[in-house]
């Protein structure tokens, strides 16, 4: 390392200037006048290996790149701790990142569908009509390893399921349950659907017990059947409950034991 000194001279017979470079080491030594009891230029030395520590520079010039690349800064600091809370603490920077990805995954989709496209017109896999009709059913499943959609998922379900049990009981009041079904849990048509196929193959194997509702209308349908049985094993047989066997008889004359107009039996 070195310094220069710039010397501008004129030559006065041909009316040049001339820049002549000088050049000094930095080992070289310094006069500069000084009147006595007065204060001029000062020059002092600065210690030499200082400020080897301090990493500032370098941690500005991380931080631009790490914001380049849309990577969140708690992320690579080192004394940062990941805990999954609830998703209303998630940090912004969190949010962007998983916008970035989802961006990028789809720019990549499109370069895997145009590379596989090459591929297989190439190898003769299938012709370029082919591919026409089978281009829209081809789709590409990324690792989704993002857990704060699942929070904020799981949030809206304790929400919702919240709110069901405070409009509980007002269903058959205010609400039926299809309102609550559709504008509460937000479920679509065929969701109703399935839901309802598998909660009835789910109660009739089983799986699921039987409401208290459910239970108390069983019971009175048992009571009730139980009660005409009782009724019935008491009675006996009354003239009109002949005159009925009697017609069945002979409108069966070849039931056993018919009686016959000469007496006899057939």
């Amino acid at each position: 390392m070195s310094r220069y000194r710039n010397k501008l001279t004129y030559d006065a017979s041909t009316g040049e200037i001339r820049d002549d470079k000088k050049y000094m080491s930095m080992m070289e030594d310094f006069w500069l006048p000084r009147r006595e009891g007065g204060r001029g230029t000062e020059i002092s030395t600065l210690p030499g290996g200082q400020n080897l520590g301090e990493l500032t520079d370098v941690e500005y010039f991380q931080k631009k790149l790490f914001r380049s690349l849309n990577v969140p800064e708690s992320r690579m600091a080192d004394n940062a701790s990941f805990s999954l809370g609830r998703s209303s603490e998630v940090l912004r920077d969190e949010l962007k990142f998983s916008k970035f990805v989802g961006r990028m995954r789809k720019r990549f989709s499109n370069l895997f569908h145009d590379i596989l496209k090459t591929q297989l017109i190439l190898k003769n896999v299938v012709t370029p009509e082919e591919w026409e009709q089978m281009s829209d059913h081809i789709q590409y499943d990324f690792l989704y390893d993002n857990h704060f959609a699942e929070l904020k998922e799981a949030e809206l379900m304790n929400e919702r399921l919240g709110l069901v049990a405070t409009a509980d009981p007002y269903i058959g009041k205010y609400y039926s349950v299809d309102y609550i079904r559709r504008k509460i849990l937000r479920q679509t048509d065929q969701e109703i659907v399935d839901e309802n196929v598998l909660m009835t193959a789910e109660k009739e194997a089983g799986i699921i017990p039987p409401t208290e509702q459910e239970l108390m209308v069983a019971q009175d349908i048992l009571g009730q059947e139980q009660q005409t049985n009782k009724q019935n094993l008491g009675k006996t047989q009354t003239e009109g409950d002949k005159e009925s066997i009697n017609t069945k008889n002979t409108d069966n004359p070849e039931s056993p034991g018919t009686p016959d107009l000469k007496g006899g039996e057939i």
